[in-house]
């Protein structure tokens, strides 16, 4: 062979494994990859557009949104369509706006609406944090755990430890108030 030839291979072989390392690198984590969870609750951040055909594939039978109304006019897709058409149950239970206050009667929907889950249900707001809320205060409520249990058990989520925790290089506890 010529050295032009050997020149052309190696340059060749060269290029196809910098390709090959670069897609590895460009491909990122699915979304449901990147979720928390708990048993078969996951708890993430709102989906894209793109990530209902991860959410099918990867078996989820129903997803609680917990945005509100005014949140979900912002996008630019119909959450409840994609999934009604993906065969998952969809319930919308918003929390954070005026009229949709945290309240017992809103732990109580969620309560039916997980309890009445077969499978794997996918729990989100915009960014986890009022779906990770809702999954500790179930957590006390119905299935008798602590405040301090359930909010640690939603610590991937950053509500624990508190920022406070760090600042002060203390550990917090939290718990209910005496009633007098």
């Amino acid at each position: 062979m010529n050295k032009i030839t050997i020149l052309i291979l190696v340059l060749t072989t060269i290029l196809s494994h910098a390709q090959q390392a670069v897609e590895k690198q460009a491909t990122p984590p699915k979304y449901t990859q990147k979720l928390f969870h708990d048993g078969n609750i996951y708890i993430g951040p709102q989906p894209d557009y793109v990530d209902f055909a991860d959410i099918k594939d990867a078996g989820f039978t129903k997803v609680i949104n917990n945005r509100t109304l005014g949140e979900m006019k912002d996008l630019k897709f119909y959450e409840d369509y994609l999934l009604k058409k993906a065969g998952i149950e969809y319930v919308f239970i918003p929390i954070g706006d005026e009229g949709n206050e945290y309240s017992p009667e809103k732990l109580k929907e969620f309560a039916q609406a997980i309890e009445s889950a077969d499978g794997k249900v996918l729990l989100h707001c915009r960014s986890g944090h009022r779906a990770s809320q809702m999954w500790a205060a179930y957590l006390v409520q119905y299935k008798g755990k602590t405040p301090d249990e359930a909010l640690e058990m939603v610590s991937d989520m950053g509500w624990w430890p508190m920022p406070m925790e760090s600042l002060l290089n203390k550990k917090l506890s939290v718990q209910f108030a005496e009633e007098k």
